[in-house]
């Protein structure tokens, strides 16, 4: 699997990432079984619009002795725009206005352009890029983890999903701060993303999601089913 594969796949998840880690409010409450943390997420998520953080992302695909690690900013609005600014190891833009996706590679002056990527994503039951729903009803989740404030959970799609076989999430139980996202792809390649300096408070304007394919870069559309 090569570098784009592997970007492209953080590209389809990115709907769901948008969702899953934004912090929530704090509440006291007794441990929980997998399910009811999934509702209690879904119920503290609903007045999150914006999320910028600084992530560090690790692929690892199967056949390969030494993981990918990226590092960057990430963008998100609840109105399904996103921005993944990656500026390690190579300067990378993933960026979408919510209809359009745009992965564009300096180095190698090359922009790739996905028109029916808001549709393809409809296809797929755990992309909420326009709010969340229906989390419980399309994972099943199991608490696989439970260390002080820190909780891991395995969530495992109900119907089957192209990108992904299973999806952990650890959080606080305090803060209801996702501090890590990682997932399983049915190929077996790994990606763990981390997240630091989350702000949520402020405003993020469209110009942030607005992209035009510099002079002279070879253009290529994607014809991904």
């Amino acid at each position: 699997m090569n570098r784009f594969e592997l970007k492209k796949g953080v590209a389809y998840l990115l709907g769901l990432l948008a969702l899953l880690i934004m912090p929530l409010m704090t509440f006291a409450q007794a441990p929980l079984d997998g399910n009811q943390y999934l509702k209690k997420i879904e119920k503290r998520y609903e007045g999150v619009q914006f999320f910028r953080a600084r992530f560090t992302q690790t692929s690892q695909a199967q056949g390969v002795a030494r993981p990918e690690q990226a590092r960057g900013i990430v963008y998100l609005r609840r109105d399904g725009k996103f921005r993944w600014d990656y500026s390690t190891p190579d300067i990378t833009l993933i960026i979408s206005d919510g209809t359009t996706l745009w992965i564009y590679e300096p180095e190698d002056r090359q922009v790739i352009v996905d028109k029916n990527f808001k549709r393809r994503l409809k296809r797929f039951p755990y992309t909420f890029l326009n709010g969340i729903n229906s989390l419980d009803k399309d994972f099943e989740a199991q608490v696989i983890s439970h260390q002080g404030k820190r909780v891991t959970l395995a969530l495992t799609p109900k119907k089957p999903i192209k990108e992904i076989k299973t999806m952990f999430l650890t959080f606080d139980t305090e803060t209801f701060l996702i501090h890590e996202v990682s997932w399983t792809s049915p190929q077996g390649v790994k990606t763990i993303i981390t997240f630091k300096d989350i702000d949520i408070t402020s405003k993020i304007p469209d110009s942030v999601f607005y992209f035009e394919p510099p002079a002279g870069v070879d253009i290529v559309n994607a014809q991904a089913p």
